[in-house]
């Protein structure tokens, strides 16, 4: 209650100010772009670089073959340095692609002063993804499926000068604007990996340069190029050889609704400067949204309340400044994970069960997200084709269920504990584990909780050294397979922190990967429901959604979340 006084008071004073200023709150300056990521960028290698804020940040340099419709759900693939959609042959193996001619790079270093995009630029990072050294996190995309690839690697070690001397025999430059991939089956998703930033072109001057580290340089073809970078910010200025594209003209439903279709055919970006501000304190953050310092804010999960109760002073004074508030389903889902080879845990399914029926999915909602989340009835998120709205999962809050399964476990109530993981530091992951404490605690199931920070949690769970803990997955691209991998186990160690494996899931994963029929994958992904729910490696929670604000003077925004490069759509006014 202090800190909602205490934010109350700070908006009227900072409304106070600027209107003494003679200034409008958020149109200070209507060419820069205020923004906030949590944490520093380790690496803006594309090989390397994948999670949000690294994407968010580099997705304004680096651009693609392919992209997505800015305003069209579901994700519409659509060129972006690729001159046209790539030819494929009969069988799904080939892709044959071409480029755009004249796309330049935006850098200062000599080497690369007029040097436009080529063929080979693509082939480079290709092998840069084989490129064992790098450990690259984008290999998956490859592995497996490119003829070569995975020997390429084996053959060309830890000499970076043969790995650009060594041909790769699925990736074939025809000439300087063409291309040529072959794959060893057919990938129906392999569009959406010519969409990711790990497939973006790196010239061969730029390799040489730095010996193969690009982990402290950003070259791109985007609508914003680095002009500098400290601890605390990172500052993005107009390319202006960017090469020539406009806001779309056609848009789905939402689109039209929301009057996002104004600036239709448009040359892009509007913006002269995007700043990225390095802050992870979630007060300072709205503070910071409040005085104007930053234009859009993803709304942190504690001051749900306030931002949803429509009759708070604070929700008033934002409804007549003209700061908007929207409201988004997520591509994420949330579940309770368990580790399928501890001996306790992973071998006792009727534990399992009785876990899953003595979650309140109900409270745990209001808890979590002010229940502005959905209770998840599926593996799969409903922005996934093929989810079925309909579908029911085995279990559901019932103390009494829960009980009876704990007695065929072989438990009595008060003799088992159980070590509970968080997947962070952050208050709402203690207020997480406190809740799943006392629920199985209702049960007479003892918890112990181990707190980490994230990246603690990823790197034991990808070790395989969780018992029981939180997960949440935010889709590369929209499809079934992105979230099935994390079952397979091939992937344990690694994505699948839950070490499940079975032989029907390894059968139905391979078939759907060399499947491009759509009712024939919506089939697959229904026997794999079926299969996971029987197991019970995981208790769907929920599927996630945000709320964003943003001050008045922003035009175009629409939550992208496979779209890294959507700042260059958006004006400020």
């Amino acid at each position: 209650m202090k800190l909602l006084v205490f934010l109350i008071l700070t908006l009227f004073g900072v409304v106070g100010f600027w209107k003494s200023q003679g200034f409008d709150l958020g149109k200070s300056d209507s060419s820069t772009l205020n923004l906030t990521i949590n944490n520093q960028i380790k690496s803006f290698d594309p090989a390397i670089a994948f999670n949000d804020d690294s994407l968010r940040v580099v997705g304004q340099s680096l651009e693609t073959l392919y992209q997505y419709h800015y305003l069209k759900r579901p994700y519409e693939v659509i060129p972006a340095l690729a001159d046209g959609m790539p030819r494929v042959s009969k069988d799904g193996k080939t892709y044959t692609i071409k480029i755009k001619k004249g796309i330049r790079y935006k850098s200062s270093l000599k080497e690369l002063q007029n040097r436009t995009v080529k063929a080979q630029d693509f082939i480079n990072q290709i092998k840069r993804l084989a490129f064992a050294p790098l450990s690259s996190t984008g290999a998956w995309l490859f592995k497996g499926k490119l003829k070569g690839f995975d020997e390429f690697g084996e053959v060309v070690g830890n000499d970076y000068l043969k790995m650009l001397s060594t041909s790769m025999e699925g990736a074939q430059v025809l000439d300087d604007y063409t291309f040529r991939l072959v794959l060893n089956r057919a990938e129906p998703n392999m569009l959406y990996f010519l969409s990711m930033i790990f497939t973006t072109p790196v010239p061969v001057e730029l390799i040489h340069k730095y010996k193969n580290d690009l982990s402290n340089v950003l070259v791109g073809t985007g609508a914003f190029y680095l002009k500098e970078s400290s601890e605390d910010l990172l500052v993005f200025e107009k390319n202006e050889n960017f090469r020539e594209e406009y806001y779309p003209s056609s848009g789905d439903r939402y689109a039209n609704t929301q009057s996002l279709l104004k600036s239709s055919l448009e040359r892009l970006p509007f913006l002269n400067r995007v700043v990225f501000h390095v802050m992870s304190d979630d007060e300072k953050k709205w503070e910071a949204f409040l005085n104007g310092e930053l234009d859009i804010l993803g709304v942190p999960k504690k001051f749900l309340a306030t931002i949803t109760e429509p009759r708070s002073s604070l929700k008033r004074e934002m409804d007549r400044k003209g700061i908007k508030i929207k409201h988004f389903s997520s591509i994420s889902s949330r579940w309770l994970g368990f580790n399928m080879q501890d001996p306790l845990i992973g071998k006792n399914l009727n534990l399992r069960k009785a876990i899953a029926h003595c979650i309140d999915f109900e409270k745990y909602l209001t808890i979590m997200s002010n229940n502005t989340n959905l209770k998840a009835n599926s593996i799969y998120n409903p922005s996934i084709p093929g989810y079925n709205p309909s579908n029911q999962l085995s279990y559901q809050y019932n103390l009494e269920k829960a009980k009876e399964y704990l007695e065929l476990a072989g438990f009595r109530p008060g003799e088992l504990t159980i070590t509970y993981t968080t997947r962070g530091k952050q208050d709402i992951h203690f207020i997480e584990a406190e809740f799943i404490k006392s629920q199985l605690g209702k049960i007479g199931i003892n918890v112990k909780v181990e707190t980490l920070s994230f990246s603690e949690f990823l790197k034991k769970g990808r070790a395989g050294k969780l018992q029981f803990f939180t997960d949440n997955w935010i889709y590369d691209y929209p499809d079934a397979e992105n979230i099935i991998q994390l079952l397979i186990g091939a992937n344990s160690p690694g994505v699948n922190k839950s070490a499940y494996r079975h032989p029907v899931i390894e059968s139905l994963y391979a078939e759907l990967a060399k499947t491009s029929v759509k009712e024939k994958r919506f089939e697959l992904m229904e026997k794999v429901e079926k299969q996971v729910d029987l197991d019970l490696p995981w208790v769907m929670l929920m599927f996630e959604s945000s709320y964003i604000l943003h001050h008045s003077s922003i035009k175009n925004f629409r939550r992208s979340y496979f779209i890294r490069n959507h700042l260059k759509y958006l004006k400020k006014e």
